[in-house]
């Protein structure tokens, strides 16, 4: 299944208030140590802890690029870095983001297009990567990938940053500095990604399918969604669906009435919260009585 690229952020400043939502949790996946924790191969790291007041230790990785003395049978080679998990920190399917608060240093005048890739696997050999193809030479960049996207999100079993000798040139220096990398999820009951399935359909159509992902949400809890239907501000519909955490899809139906064509707005929301909206288009119907005249 094809996946979203990471939700990204170019930080202006230095991370020390990373700019987290308030009503979102943390879990680090960094606490300052290294030894028997992090493995690295044709690089090195070192952290850092005494950089006051920041939220967490930070991780610096460094890289000379080497297109002669790497691993026997590939000699450009591919620097990394990685940590695998324990049997009680596998299970990511609580969470629903992976937080990466990232800067690249490097003498070069610009980063390559692909200056660093994440790479996560899971049990059975599964496994997602991308490439942090925004991240900028000397500037902070935030990362957010939806742990949604993930396969087998109960059974995580590494984390790795790596990047390929062959886009560097020989000889190239770069420190990664990682200042957060941590799970993070909404304590609150919140909508994420609402959208209609179509942004245009006939009028006479059955209904307007929606969807969402709803999260905040504890097992066996649920939520009550309210989604209303407005033209030119005019109430047209409105339609509650109580739901739990996850993604859902929801069928706004017209009823016996045949709404008029034109635009309309489509919004849901959960109690006093501000409401998420998309637009659609209503068209008129081929088959309607008006464009049935001669």
């Amino acid at each position: 299944m094809a996946s979203e690229p990471p939700q990204f952020t170019p930080l202006n400043s230095l991370p020390l208030d990373i700019g987290r939502r308030p009503e979102m949790e943390v879990r680090p996946l960094f606490d300052g140590k290294i030894e028997r924790i992090w493995s690295t191969a044709e690089s090195s790291i070192v952290t850092e802890t005494n950089r006051a007041p920041a939220e967490t230790p930070w991780l610096r990785w460094r890289i000379v690029v080497d297109h002669f003395g790497g691993e026997p049978k590939y000699p450009i080679g591919w620097p990394r870095v990685w940590r695998s998990f324990k049997e009680s920190e596998r299970d990511w399917s609580d969470w629903d983001y992976l937080e990466v608060v990232i800067r690249a240093d490097t003498p070069r005048e610009n980063l390559p297009s692909t200056p660093v890739s994440l790479l996560i696997r899971a049990e059975g050999e599964t496994s997602w990567s991308r490439p942090l193809t925004e991240l900028q030479k000397g500037k902070w960049g935030r990362f957010l990938i939806p742990l949604w996207e993930l396969p087998k999100l109960s059974a995580i079993n590494q984390l790795m940053f790596s990047l390929s000798d062959a886009d560097y040139r020989h000889g190239d220096e770069i420190e990664f500095t990682i200042a957060s990398l941590a799970l993070t999820c909404y304590s609150v009951p919140t909508l994420l990604d609402f959208a209609a399935e179509q942004t245009a359909l006939f009028a006479d159509a059955p209904g307007l399918p929606v969807r969402f992902r709803l999260t905040g949400l504890k097992p066996g809890e649920t939520a009550e969604v309210t989604t209303e239907l407005r033209q030119a501000g005019r109430l047209v519909g409105r339609k509650t669906l109580k739901a739990g955490r996850g993604h859902h899809k929801l069928m706004f139906e017209f009823g016996d009435r045949t709404p008029a064509a034109g635009e309309y707005e489509v919004s849901a929301r959960i109690g006093a919260m501000p409401a998420q909206t998309c637009r659609v288009r209503l068209l008129e119907s081929p088959w309607s009585e008006r464009s049935m005249q001669p």
